[in-house]
C-alpha cells in the first residue's frame, strides 16, 4: 500500500504540477515501476479509466490511483486480486476510505471488460504519445515513426562506459561476471557494455573508483568524434552532468578542458563525476550566451533540447513537452551555435549534438547556420548508427539499442 501512496505523490508532481519526475531515496522499486509504467502507458491507461468511470471524479489522487491499479493488473507479475486489494486499501492510507467501493468496482469491471476495451482503442491512443508529437514524427520520419514510438514505449537498456584509461573491456566483463552480472559488448562503440539486467550503481564493481560510468551508447559516440588532440583547448559548453566531459578526459587526459554550465546543482554533478573518476579539468558556472572569454580548438555543444530521443528513459517528457517548447528551444539552440562559433579558433572543430529526434532542433538549426556562413566546412559523421542526412547524422531510439540522438560536425576555415 505504501508503494501506491508514494506513487500517487510522485505522479502528482508530473500530472498535476507539470514538473519532471523525481524520486527520493526512500521510494521502493515497486513505486518506481508504477510511476514509469503509468507514464509510459499513460494514454492507454487513461482511455481504460475514463471508459470505466460512469462519472469523472474531481479527486486527482483517486484518478492517479486508478491508473496505477489498471497498470498493475496489466503488467505486474502477480494475481489481479492482489493489485485490486492494494489499491483499495490505499484509499484508507490517503484518508479516503469512502472511495474503496469506487476503486474496487472500477478495477473489477476492468478485469471483466479488459479484452473488449483493448480491442476498442483507436490507433493513435494505442501509440501512447501526445497527438502533437505523433504528427511531428509522422511528418519528419514517415518510415521510422512507428518504430520510434514502439521503442519509446519500452524500458531502455542499461549501458555502461568502461573507463579504458583504467581498465579494458574484457577485464571489466570478468569483474561483472564475478558479481553474477552479464553484459554484452557493443562492437561499434569501443568501451560500451550493455547489461542484460539493470542494477543499481552500487552493484557495479569499481563504480566508486571510476572504472565505469553509466551512459547510453549514442551519447558515447560524441567524445571520440570531437577528435581532441593532446594539448588542445577544449570547451564543453553545456556540460552538465559531465558524462561527455569525463569521456573526453578518459580518451585524452592531456587537454586544457573547460566544462561549463549555468545550473549550480548540475555543476556540482560535473565535479562529483570528475572526482569519482580521479581526473580534473576547469569547471565554471556560466551562462554560455553571456560568455566573454578565450577561444578554443574544439567545442562540444550538446545543447538543451526537447529530449524526445530519450522518452523511454524519461516518459514524463511526453506529458511535459509541447510543440511551442520545441520552437522556443530551436531559437536558443541557434543562439548557442552562433555564440560557440565566435569562440572557435580558425581550423578548429565544433560538434553539435542533441538527444532530440525532431529536425527543428537538429538538421534545420545547423543547416540554417551553415547557409548563412562561408567560413566553415561540414565534416562527415563516420559512425554506423542512424541515418545520414545532408548535414549530420540522426539516430532513432531502438528497442534494446541506443537512444535517439543527432550529431553534426563543423570545421572553421579562413
Amino acid at each position: 500500500m505504501q508503494e501506491y501512496k508514494d506513487a500517487i505523490d510522485v505522479l502528482s508532481v508530473v500530472l498535476i504540477r507539470g514538473q519532471p519526475l523525481e524520486f527520493k531515496k526512500h521510494h521502493s522499486s515497486l513505486c518506481k515501476q508504477l510511476c514509469y509504467g503509468v507514464l509510459r502507458d499513460y494514454y492507454r491507461l487513461v482511455f481504460f479509466r475514463d471508459s470505466l468511470l460512469t462519472k469523472k471524479t474531481k479527486h486527482q489522487d483517486l484518478n492517479i490511483l486508478l491508473l496505477c491499479g489498471i497498470y498493475s493488473i496489466c503488467e505486474l507479475n502477480r494475481p489481479d486480486y492482489a493489485s485490486v486489494n492494494a489499491v483499495v486499501e490505499t484509499a484508507v492510507a490517503i484518508k479516503k476510505p469512502w472511495a474503496k467501493g469506487l476503486l474496487n468496482g472500477v478495477l473489477r469491471n476492468f478485469q471483466r471488460r479488459r479484452e473488449t476495451l483493448t480491442a476498442s482503442i483507436d490507433e493513435d491512443t494505442n501509440l501512447n504519445h501526445p497527438s502533437w508529437l505523433v504528427d511531428e514524427l509522422r511528418l519528419a520520419w514517415p518510415e521510422q515513426a512507428d518504430s520510434i514510438m514502439a521503442a519509446n514505449n519500452h524500458p531502455a537498456p542499461m549501458t555502461l562506459r568502461v573507463n579504458l584509461s583504467k581498465t579494458d573491456l574484457t577485464t571489466y566483463q570478468s569483474l561483472l561476471k564475478d558479481k553474477g552480472l552479464n553484459a554484452k559488448a557493443i562492437p561499434t562503440v569501443p568501451g560500451a557494455l550493455q547489461l542484460l539486467d539493470a542494477v543499481s550503481v552500487e552493484a557495479l564493481p569499481g563504480f566508486s573508483e571510476g572504472l565505469v560510468s553509466i551512459q547510453d551508447q549514442a551519447s558515447q559516440l560524441v567524445a571520440p568524434l570531437l577528435d581532441a588532440k593532446p594539448g588542445q583547448k577544449v570547451l564543453d559548453a553545456c556540460a552538465a552532468p559531465g558524462g561527455k566531459t569525463c569521456h573526453l578526459l578518459e580518451l585524452q587526459s592531456d587537454l586544457d578542458l573547460l566544462a561549463m554550465d549555468w545550473d549550480r546543482h548540475r555543476i556540482d554533478q560535473i565535479q562529483e563525476n570528475l572526482d569519482r573518476l580521479g581526473t580534473t579539468c576547469r569547471v565554471t558556472r556560466t551562462d554560455f550566451l553571456t560568455y566573454t572569454g578565450e577561444k578554443f580548438d574544439r567545442i562540444l555543444l550538446d545543447v538543451p533540447c526537447s529530449a524526445t530521443g530519450i522518452i523511454r528513459r524519461h516518459p514524463d517528457i511526453k506529458l511535459l513537452r509541447d510543440r511551442d517548447d520545441v520552437d522556443k528551444l530551436s531559437i536558443t539552440q541557434s543562439r548557442l551555435l552562433a555564440t560557440a562559433w565566435n569562440f572557435l579558433e580558425t581550423g578548429g572543430e565544433l560538434l553539435y549534438s542533441t538527444c532530440s529526434i525532431l529536425p527543428q532542433e537538429n538538421e534545420l538549426v545547423v543547416s540554417d547556420f551553415v547557409n548563412e556562413r562561408e567560413d566553415l566546412v561540414v565534416l562527415p559523421v563516420d559512425i554506423a548508427e542512424g541515418i545520414a542526412l545532408t548535414i549530420g547524422r540522426q539516430l532513432f531510439p531502438t528497442i534494446d539499442g541506443h537512444d535517439g540522438f543527432y550529431i553534426a560536425r563543423l570545421r572553421k576555415v579562413a
